[in-house]
Formats: C-alpha cells, structure tokens, sequence
C-alpha cells in the first residue's frame, strides 16, 4: 500500500466514559486506525457511593471493554507521577494560596495536550482525539475553535490553555453532536457504556468533598480571623482552603444578613466578608494569556467588544481586553460587571460569533 492509500493513524484518549468511546467509534467508522489510549493518573481508595461519580480502577476496565468490542489495539499508560506533579500538586497549592483553582484546564494543558500528545506522536499518529465538546472550524486554512453545538455540554472553557501550535493535531469529533446523540451513538455501536452514568467531579476526588481530600496534606488546616471590610472580627475559619470567592454557605457566622467570602488573604491568614454588592468586579489582570485566535496578536493589542467568561458556567459579558508585557499578561474591563470573580480561575474570550479566542488565569 503506497502512502496515499495509507490510513492515517489517530490515537483516542479513552477515559471510559460514553463520549471518547462514541468518538473511537466514530473514528473507526471513518476508516482511520484507531489506537486506543487510557491513563492511569490516579489512584483512589476511596469508596464510591456517588452515581456521578468516576473510579479510575473501573473507567480503565470499561475503556478495555469498549476498545475489545470495536477491536482496536488498546493501551493503559502510567502517567500517575506526571498527573500529580502537574495537577494535583497545583490543585493543593492553589488553596494554600487562597485561589481558587481549575484541575480540568491544569490536565488538558499539561497532559492530554502535551504529555500524551507527543506519546501519540511516538506511537506514529497523525492526530489526536478526545472527547470534548468544542467545534473545530477550517478558516483561511487555519484552524479555529468555536462554541460546541451543545451550550450545556460545551467545554471549550477548559481548553483556553491549548497551544497554537498543537491545534493541527487535535481533533474533536464530538462537537457538532448533542449529548443525547452521542447516547444514541453509543446505543448503536451497542458499546458496554452505552448507558453509563456521566461523571461530574473532579477524577481524582471522586466522592467530590475537596475539603476532605486537602486534609491530608501539610501546611493547611490554619485556624484564622473571618473579618467584614472594616476589620471587625466575626468569627474564625479552620484554613483558608476551605473557602472560595463567592462562597455564602459554612462561614458559621451570623449577622443578621447574608455575607459572601469577598477576599481570601493568604498572608494574614484572613477571610474577608461583606455584602452580595461588594462582589462586583469590572476589572482584572490577567496571566499567562494564551491567543487562540487567528492570525497573530501585537504586543499592545486591544480586544474590543469580545464576550468574556470569568469561570465555566457564568453567562459571558461584553467587554475588552488590553494586553501587555511582551502579551504575556492583560487587563480585562467588563461592560457590565461579574460576580464571584476569584484569583486561579480563568478568564476566556469568545467572538461574538462563539469563536474560542484564548484567555489566561485571573490575578
């Protein structure tokens, strides 16, 4: 067989779930070769009693199952050691530092998209696939990522991070499809997850109580002053890890009105309290700005009237954005202000038509 007729190799990134293995399906159906990839990132002791929960040992057992059923070669790498450096490392430091952070982004920045981007790469493979739900468009032969057709499935937020560069060699067949059709799909196909539960929590914590799981962990548990804006002391907080902008439940305060975590100050060890109205933010610097977009950026850009989300399920706002510092950092301004917005979550711009164009971490 010449190299024309040749298939092209693509690796799937299969986590166990109905979405990455309807997307091995779809891939096979199309005539590429299809090599099946589960990581190993984690390991959990933890007894599962959630129905939307994951359990790493069970999703790798059904990735197995699903790629058996379809007959493709399947194969389960040890990333553990890479995973905990890179996201559950950050995810522990972030509370430390009263952030608020995303491991989701952390995982496709620094594992699916690089990590196991470059094994598929050493596996002899032309793309990479996943099962995100972001469109992916060809304009003026460069590629552009644009809102999924399913708005509440759309996870194009927690891909701002992605790499220019890397975006040739990705593909994501999922995002013209509505999750119900995905279910469909896999009914088809009659794959074992057909009917499998979605998981909603973060993989590593899977009975999704993140205080728990900090616990663990040294440097925390500190017990301080929760303060209002004028100083006066309200009440006590057992770790700042245990709260986040925005928060209004478990202050174990009472003031007669209902106080919102305004501030998180990690070097007085506070927590800062105030009314709903003081949440409000029209401004904020951003880093570590990545640009999606087409075309290339100046060094003192101004992105006028792009829509702009301050954490995944928050309505985007109307605004602009100033970068600087070589386009490193930015400064956002919003139209209308947002609420709740807090350090370590990011900040991701869309065009008015749903095109993806980057973002960076909130400061």
């Amino acid at each position: 067989m010449n190299n024309k007729m040749k298939k092209k190799r693509i690796v799937v990134a299969m986590s166990g779930g109905v979405d990455s293995s309807v997307v091995a399906c779809l891939l096979k159906e199309q005539g590429f070769e299809v090599i099946g990839i589960t990581l190993q990132l984690y390991k959990s002791n933890i007894e599962v009693t959630k129905k939307k929960s994951c359990c790493a040992g069970q999703d790798i057992y059904d990735a197995k199952e699903v790629a058996r059923k379809i007959n493709i070669p399947h194969y389960v790498l040890d990333y553990e050691e890479k995973f905990n450096d890179f996201v559950i490392k950050n995810f522990i430091d972030s509370y430390r530092n009263g952030e608020t952070p995303i491991p989701c982004v952390q995982c496709n920045q620094y594992i699916k998209f690089s990590e196991l981007l470059n094994t598929a790469k050493g596996y002899g493979a032309d793309y990479l696939a996943t099962g995100h739900y972001i469109k992916t468009k060809i304009q003026d032969n460069e590629i552009s990522y644009f809102v999924a057709d399913d708005k509440n499935k759309d996870q194009s937020y927690f891909l701002f991070q992605t790499r220019k560069k890397d975006m040739p060699f990705l593909k994501f067949p999922l995002g013209d499809f509505k999750k119900s059709e995905t279910r469909e799909l896999a009914i088809k196909y009659d794959i074992p997850v057909a009917n499998k539960l979605e998981s909603q929590d973060i993989c590593f914590i899977p009975d999704g109580n993140y205080r728990n799981f900090l616990k663990k962990y040294a440097g925390l548990g500190e017990i301080g002053n929760i303060e209002d804006e004028h100083r006066n002391i309200l009440g006590k907080h057992n770790g700042i890890e245990n709260y986040t902008v925005g928060q209004r439940k478990h202050l174990n305060i009472s003031t007669g009105e209902p106080l919102y975590v305004l501030k998180i100050l990690k070097e007085s060890n506070k927590i800062i309290v105030g009314k709903k109205s003081k949440l409000k933010s029209n401004s904020f610097i951003l880093n570590n700005f990545n640009w999606l977009g087409r075309g290339n950026i100046s060094e003192h850009s101004i992105l006028k009237k792009v829509l702009i989300k301050v954490r995944a399920r928050h309505i985007p706002v109307e605004g602009e954005v100033y970068l600087y510092d070589n386009k490193k950092n930015a400064k956002v301004i919003l139209n209308d202000p947002a609420y709740g917005v807090a350090k370590g979550q990011g900040c991701v711009l869309y065009k008015q038509n749903g095109q993806l164009l980057g973002g960076g971490w909130i400061q």
